[in-house]
């Protein structure tokens, strides 16, 4: 077979495949609904652990202006998080490669505290704090900051040797390299650190919720979780669920937009 053949037949076959996987995840996805929902109405009781599916889409709807008031400001903590902890991550890794001596000791210390879960920082951080939206913003900001800090640090330290001698070809300076080279280099690894630090700053703020608020997703998921409220702890779970995967395929859409040349684009568009 013809390259133009082979390349013909590859485009041809392309729009079959994404359809037919497309269609096959959607009968997946609807066949486990079926199942859920007959298993749920069958053995579900006041206090039972699975609802049925309608039953939880009936509690959302039903709740609609209290959960959309309570996502809301979740939501607003994790954003305030998320744009401090982003900010504050670039300009330390930025310090720390521009001072070596001085950022390796950070840049230690800062994987040392990464280990900390935050669910343990978050009741000091809300003691120090108090209860309003700064302790929720502060927690969502560690879980946005380390994540960014790490990767961009590490993709800055692991820039290519022919990326670093041509910068000295070039006698581009610290700051000429950096800005035309080295970050470029590791604009993809940054862009992936978004998609893992936007989920993690809402879950953080949810998990900041937990030890003292007086409104959020997550004080209702506390709620219903003590309250034995099994549709009402499905409804907040979904809710959350659905936010964090939205800021995971918006950040993904993000890096593939800024990072066309990318390996990983071509990846997903293989396995589009």
């Amino acid at each position: 077979m013809s390259r133009n053949a082979a390349a013909s037949g590859t485009l041809g076959r392309q729009p079959l495949n994404r359809r037919t996987s497309a269609l096959i995840a959607a009968a997946v996805y609807c066949a486990l609904l079926a199942a859920w929902e007959l298993y749920g109405r069958a053995q579900y009781r006041p206090g039972g652990v699975l609802p049925p599916p309608s039953r939880i889409l009936g509690v959302l709807w039903d709740g609609r202006t209290a959960y959309w008031s309570n996502t809301l400001t979740t939501v607003g903590e994790a954003a305030a998080g998320f744009i401090g902890g982003v900010a504050l991550a670039v300009v330390l890794a930025l310090v720390m490669d521009r001072l070596p001596l001085i950022g390796d000791g950070v840049y230690r210390l800062s994987l040392m505290i990464y280990s900390i879960p935050v669910v343990a920082l978050a009741p000091a951080l809300v003691a120090w704090l108090g209860l309003g939206f700064t302790s929720k913003a502060a927690v969502a900001l560690l879980a946005a900051f380390f994540p960014v800090l790490v990767n961009l640090t590490g993709a800055l330290r692991s820039t290519d040797r022919r990326v670093r001698e041509l910068g000295e070809v070039l006698n581009t300076g610290w700051a000429g390299s950096l800005r035309f080279l080295r970050l470029p280099y590791a604009l993809p690894a940054f862009a992936a650190s978004l998609k893992i630090a936007a989920p993690a700053a809402f879950i953080a703020a949810m998990i900041a919720e937990w030890v003292g608020a007086d409104q959020g997703l997550g004080l209702a998921l506390l709620y219903a979780m003590f309250g034995y409220q099994m549709p009402q702890l499905w409804a907040a779970l979904v809710l959350s669920s659905a936010i964090t995967g939205l800021l995971a395929a918006a950040f993904g859409w993000v890096a593939r937009i800024a990072t066309p040349w990318h390996a990983s684009v071509d990846a997903g568009s293989e396995r589009r």
